[in-house]
């Protein structure tokens, strides 16, 4: 038994070290493992169809990042030859991977880092539209009617109003992806609306306003109204229409 167990534990790390090795186009370091059916020629161009396949892949996940920075390219290749594709990898989880990877090892600017937490954001939204399907559909389903029935506000007391469940709050540092009127630091939502990954920069009343309605969601308008004492009726109904425009809220 003892030996069976010990020569189980050897192939488990033989697998594991020619995967890693092929992963990252070492193929030397399996030299000895190929059978010999097989060629390093081979397993080469088997390796580097795979490796090309991923760089392709990552270029088109991280497409944004080519206004921030001229080595994109260079970058991409770097990362494939060291780090290796984890086991159940996605192209979306690698790309996350990717972006990290960067933040780490390299020394981005703030512009640059804004481009790498606005793909950041970009994936992680993705992942939550994927994790609450349910919630995500249920609510553009809703925004599809949002025209109509913001017409009801301040008239139909039982109107609910929802915040999309696909939304995240992220912070840019520098005027890269900022107009000039809008000065940073400054918050911007991230959110989904339709088949678009919408990017919003609010003033910091309409934020802090969308934030206690990430906690009450759903509810009316007058019960909004209450847990935001200082905030004026009309105005409230005003970022109600303009944030359903948006993709921000519906109401149902």
């Amino acid at each position: 038994m003892t030996v069976s167990v010990s020569k189980s534990q050897e192939y488990r790390d033989q697998i594991v070290r020619c995967a890693q090795s092929l992963a990252i186009a070492k193929i030397e370091t399996v030299s000895h493992d190929v059978d010999d059916r097989f060629t390093l020629d081979q397993v080469k161009m088997f390796v580097d169809g795979n490796l090309d396949k991923r760089y392709q892949k990552l270029l088109d996940q991280v497409e944004l990042l080519n206004d921030a920075f001229d080595d994109l390219e260079d970058l991409v290749v770097d990362y494939v030859k060291t780090i290796p594709l984890a086991a159940y990898d996605t192209g979306c989880s690698d790309g996350t991977r990717f972006l990290q990877w960067i933040a780490e090892t390299r020394r981005p600017s703030l512009s640059q880092t804004d481009f790498i937490n606005c793909q950041l954001c970009r994936n992680e939204i993705e992942d939550i539209a994927r994790a609450h399907r349910t919630a995500h559909v249920r609510f553009q389903e809703l925004w599809s009617t949002a025209d109509t029935l913001a017409g009801q506000l301040g008239e139909n007391p039982s109107l609910s109003i929802f915040m999309n469940p696909v939304c995240i709050w992220s912070t840019f540092q520098s005027q890269a992806l900022l107009d000039d009127d809008t000065p940073a630091p400054t918050r911007v939502l991230f959110f989904v609306a339709g088949s678009d990954i919408r990017t919003s920069v609010l003033e910091v009343s309409a934020q802090s306003l969308l934030s206690s309605l990430e906690r009450l969601t759903p509810c009316s308008l007058d019960e909004w109204l209450a847990d935001s004492p200082h905030t004026d009726r009309d105005d409230l109904m005003e970022l109600c229409r303009d944030s359903a425009e948006m993709g921000i809220i519906a109401f149902g």
